[in-house]
């Protein structure tokens, strides 16, 4: 089979400006990278083409097995290393259909993640595994939050992306809307909040637990729209969590004996 051996290939440069969230917006697709991720895309249907060398495609029978009817693209280390975001890609890229959740999908379900204007991808995805770790009914992100299916961010949910539903460019009116319309509190993770998250109720509803920046933490009008704020108790000297910490932390104990929709 014919092996893609030229960076000037219409086909990757086409692949390659999938790394731009403004092409992966206009094409409905993104780019996935490394074998578990990849596998975890292509169990959940969404893959379109799979891109490797032949010796990661060779050292990665687990992958291969689940590609089915999909396109496999075979192409020169040089080439991956051009289509991948990765600094040491590990030889597989997936070009993937963008599929994302809406409101009327995740609220009222379960325990809702909510990102208010995380900036960096790693974060991102980390707390989309951590979502998907608990059992997390979805993650939604306002518009300000840096773009899920962006090549970090993917690598960092390590999977997670296509196990757990996820909608973007919600607003805070409309999520607290909805969430209202279902009797489902809304909460704010906020340092400065006299109430602790460890005296959450254990027994009570889902929740939507809101997170804000890293830099800035919540917003003021994010804050105003909240049912509540809660803090996790810092015992030490240390300033503040890190907003993944924290995230893992607050989404843990806000999911203890509420019921799961997955």
């Amino acid at each position: 089979m014919e092996v893609i051996t030229s960076t000037r290939n219409p086909r990757v440069r086409e692949v390659a400006s999938l790394s731009r969230r403004k092409e992966r917006r206009a094409s409905g697709r993104h780019l996935v990278e490394g074998p578990g991720p990849v596998a975890a895309a292509l169990r959940s249907g969404v893959v379109e083409e799979l891109w490797g060398t032949e010796e990661a495609l060779a050292r990665h029978p687990e992958v291969t097995e689940l590609v089915g009817e999909v396109a496999v693209i075979r192409v020169a280390d040089h080439v991956l290393e051009r289509v991948a975001d990765a600094r040491t890609p590990q030889g597989l890229v997936a070009i993937a259909a963008t599929r994302t959740a809406t409101l009327h999908d995740v609220v009222g379900q379960g325990l809702l993640v909510v990102l208010d204007a995380v900036a960096d991808p790693g974060n991102l995805g980390t707390i989309i595994r951590t979502a998907d770790a608990t059992g997390a009914a979805g993650v939604v992100l306002t518009p300000g939050c840096v773009d899920a299916f962006g090549p970090k961010a993917v690598r960092a949910a390590a999977g997670s992306t296509y196990h757990v539903a996820v909608a973007q460019e919600v607003t805070m009116e409309e999520l607290t809307a909805a969430c209202r319309a279902q009797r489902q509190p809304v909460l704010g993770l906020d340092g400065g909040a006299s109430r602790s998250i460890e005296d959450l109720p254990t027994d009570g509803g889902p929740l939507a637990l809101v997170l804000g920046n890293e830099a800035h933490g919540l917003d003021p009008a994010t804050v105003a729209l909240l049912d509540d704020r809660v803090a996790i108790p810092i015992r030490g000297q240390a300033e503040s969590f890190n907003v993944a910490a924290a995230a893992a932390i607050a989404i843990y104990l806000a999911a203890r004996g509420v019921g799961h929709a997955r």
